[in-house]
C-alpha cells in the first residue's frame, strides 16, 4: 500500500529510463542557449488540440496574462476520453517564479462534478467548495497540475533553469517530485513540405512523473508548442504547430524505443522469457512468462500481483534513487533460476496492457478477476502444472492473493508481502495521520484538528457523501471499496499454505498486521501458516532507518536482499514440490 497522495495524472505509462541523447540530437552539455519559458512570451491566448492514438479527442482554449506580480491563466478544457469525458473551466495564478498561489476549477471530470478553489500558502492548501473549506498540508513551493489539463504543464517546464544543464527536480503538489530535463533541440519540417534550408527548431524537454515520461517541445520564443506522452500516443499540440506532430515524434523515435523496458533475458540465463498477451473482458494484459530451462515439465508457476495504483510488471517506483528498483523482476528471475516458472504482468491500463477506460470503476475485486484470468491462462500451458500454481502479492496484492485463493481450491499456495490485515479505513487513516504526527511545525491542538478532518474525510466516503471537495483519490469507486474491505474475513477462508512476509520498519502496513493475518487463518483451521518478519526492512522490503515513506528518496540499498529472496524461494520450492510422478513428455 502506497502512502496517501493526490492522484494528479491519469495517463500512466510504464516506468522508464530516458536516454538523454538521440541520433541527430546534440549532446545536452553542448546544446545552444534556450530562451527562458518563464518570460513575457508565456503570455497570450492559444489552443491545444488534443489527440489519443492519432484520433482527435478534444481541445483546450487557454489565455495567459502577464501581471506585475506573476501570471494568471484561464482555460476551457473539453476532452472526450473513452468512458472519461472532461469539460472543465479553470484558472491558475502563479507568482514570478511560476509557483502557484491559487487554482480554481468548475465543470465535470468523468462522472464527478468539480467546483472548487485552492489557495496555496506556506505549505498549507485551503480547498473551498460550496460545502465549505478544509485544509491540506503540502510541500511549500510545489507546482500544481490536474489530470489531463495540458496548459498547467507550461508552468512546470517554466521553472526549468535553462542556464543549467541536466535533470532538475521540481516539487509537485502535494508531496511528490517531477524531474525535468532539456535534452535536445529538434529541427524539423512540417508535414507536407520538403526539406529546406530553414527547418523550424524546437527545444525538447523530458518530464518524469512517477512511471510516466512526458515530452514537451518549446518553440524558439519559449512558448510550449506540444506536450506528448509518447507510449500512450497522447498529444496536446498548439494549433499553429499541428503540422509538426509527426515530424517531432519522428525525431523522438529512438527515445520512444528507449522508453520501453527490456524484459528479455541473456541467452546464458537458466530460464527463457516469453512475452504473453492475456485477453480479459474486452482488454488485454501484457506480461512476461519466465520458464526454467532445466528440470522436468510441467513446472510449478507463480503469479505476481502488484500493490495499489497501476504499476508495470516489475513494480518499479518513481524515485530517482530507486530507478533500478524492480522487486518482481528480481523475485521472478530468482525463482525461475531455481525451477519455478513466473508470470508477471502490467496492470490493466498501463505499460503494454490495455483497459485504461475501465479504471474509473475498477476495484480490488476487479483486479482479483485479472489475476484469475492469468491463472486460467497458465492452466492452458502444457509445460506448466495446473495443480502447482501459487500467487504472490505485495501490499494490495496481499489482499488480492487471498481473494483468489479462497475462491479457487486448486491454487497451491499464496505468499503475502506486506499485506494488510486491518480494514482499509483504518489503514488509510493511519497513513494520513502519520504525516500529521510527524509534522513538528504543528501544535498539539492543530494536530487534533487535522486528525478530526481526516476522520471526517473517511466517514464521508464510507457514507456515500459529497466528495467533490476532496482530493481525486476519494472520487473513485476503488477507494470506497478498499475502505470498507476486511482482509481477515477472507484470510479465514483460505485453506492453502500461506507465507506472510513483513518488514519490521513498515510504516505503511504496520508489522503487527502479519500476526493478525496468521492468527485469523490459524483460528479458522489452517495449519500451514508461516510468518517471517525482517526487522530492518520497510514497506518496499528494503533496508531502512525509519521506514517512513519520506525516506524512500534517500534509500541507499535499492534491490531486494539475498536472504529475502532465498527465504521466498525455499518456502515455495517446498510447498510446490511435485506430489505425484511427472506426466510423460508429450
Amino acid at each position: 500500500m502506497r502512502s496517501f497522495h493526490l492522484s494528479v495524472f491519469v495517463l500512466l505509462i510504464m516506468s522508464s529510463t530516458v536516454s538523454a541523447q538521440t541520433p541527430g540530437a546534440q549532446n545536452p552539455t553542448a546544446l545552444p542557449p534556450a530562451p527562458p519559458i518563464l518570460s513575457k512570451a508565456l503570455c497570450g491566448a492559444g489552443t491545444f488540440l488534443i489527440s489519443l492514438s492519432g484520433t482527435s479527442v478534444g481541445r483546450e482554449a487557454f489565455d495567459v496574462k502577464c501581471r506585475e506580480d506573476g501570471y494568471s491563466a484561464t482555460a476551457q478544457t473539453s476532452i472526450n476520453f473513452p468512458g472519461a469525458a472532461i469539460d472543465v473551466q479553470s484558472q491558475i495564478d502563479v507568482n514570478k517564479n511560476a509557483i502557484p498561489t491559487s487554482f480554481s476549477s468548475k465543470g465535470k471530470m468523468a462522472t464527478t462534478t468539480v467546483d472548487q478553489k485552492i489557495e496555496f500558502k506556506n505549505g498549507k492548501a485551503t480547498i473551498t467548495t460550496e460545502n465549505g473549506s478544509q485544509e491540506m498540508l503540502y510541500q511549500d513551493g510545489a507546482s500544481f497540475i490536474m489530470s489531463n489539463v495540458p496548459y498547467l504543464f507550461m508552468f512546470i517546464v517554466a521553472r526549468y533553469d535553462v542556464s543549467r544543464s541536466g535533470p532538475q527536480e521540481i516539487a509537485l503538489f502535494p508531496n511528490i517530485t517531477i524531474t525535468v530535463e532539456r535534452t535536445a533541440r529538434d529541427a524539423v519540417q512540417p508535414v507536407g513540405t520538403t526539406a529546406g534550408p530553414t527547418p523550424t527548431s524546437f527545444d525538447r524537454y523530458t518530464l518524469k512523473l512517477g512511471p510516466t515520461t512526458s515530452v514537451i517541445w518549446a518553440d524558439m520564443r519559449g512558448r510550449v508548442a506540444m506536450i506528448s506522452v509518447p507510449l500512450q500516443k497522447f498529444v496536446s499540440v498548439r494549433e499553429e504547430y499541428s503540422d509538426f506532430v509527426e515530424p517531432l515524434h519522428a525525431a523522438l523515435a529512438s527515445l520512444i524505443k528507449s522508453l520501453k523496458p527490456d524484459y528479455s533475458v541473456p541467452a546464458s540465463a537458466l530460464f527463457t522469457a516469453e512475452e504473453v498477451k492475456i485477453k480479459v473482458k474486452g482488454y488485454v494484459l501484457a506480461g512476461t512468462l519466465l520458464i526454467p530451462k532445466t528440470g522436468a515439465p510441467p513446472f510449478p508457476v507463480v503469479v505476481t500481483v502488484t500493490g495499489s495504483g497501476q504499476q508495470t510488471r516489475d513494480e518499479p517506483l518513481p524515485f530517482l534513487n530507486l530507478s533500478e528498483f524492480k522487486p518482481f523482476r528480481q523475485i521472478a528471475e530468482h525463482l525461475a533460476s531455481r525451477g519455478i516458472a513466473v508470470l508477471r504482468v502490467d496492470d490493466r491500463g498501463v505499460g503494454d496492457s490495455t483497459g485504461i477506460e475501465t479504471l474509473e470503476q475498477a476495484t480490488t475485486f476487479d483486479f482479483a478477476d485479472d489475476v484469475r484470468a492469468q491463472v486460467a491462462y497458465l492452466r492452458t500451458r502444457r509445460e506448466l502444472d495446473p495443480k502447482r500454481i501459487a500467487i504472490m502479492g505485495h501490499s494490495e496484492g496481499g489482499i488480492i492473493a487471498p481473494l483468489v485463493a479462497s475462491s479457487d481450491p486448486q491454487i497451491a499456495a499464496i505468499v503475502l508481502l506486506a499485506g494488510t490485515a486491518k480494514r482499509g479505513d483504518e489503514v488509510l487513516l493511519y497513513q494520513m495521520n502519520r504525516a500529521i504526527d510527524l509534522n513538528m511545525a504543528l501544535t498539539d491542538e492543530e494536530k487534533i484538528k487535522e486528525r478530526a478532518k481526516n476522520q471526517k474525510i473517511i466517514r464521508t466516503v464510507l457514507d456515500g457523501g459529497d466528495t467533490s471537495n476532496l482530493p481525486t483519490i476519494f472520487h473513485y469507486k476503488w477507494t470506497k471499496v478498499f475502505l470498507s474491505y476486511d482482509p481477515l474475513a477472507t484470510i479465514k477462508k483460505v485453506r492453502q499454505p500461506i507465507f506472510i512476509i513483513q518488514g519490521g520498519l513498515d510504516r505503511q502496513v504496520t508489522a503487527d498486521q502479519a500476526g493478525m493475518l496468521a492468527k485469523a487463518a490459524e483460528e479458522a483451521g489452517n495449519t500451514q501458516v508461516m510468518v517471517r518478519i525482517f526487522p530492518d526492512l520497510n514497506h518496499l522490503l528494503l533496508p531502512a532507518k525509519t521506514g517512513e515513506g519520506s525516506e524512500y528518496s534517500t534509500l541507499e540499498v535499492t534491490s531486494l536482499g539475498d536472504e529475502l529472496l532465498r527465504t521466498i524461494g525455499d518456502w515455495l520450492l517446498f510447498k510446490l514440490q511435485r506430489s505425484e510422478p511427472a506426466a510423460p513428455k508429450r
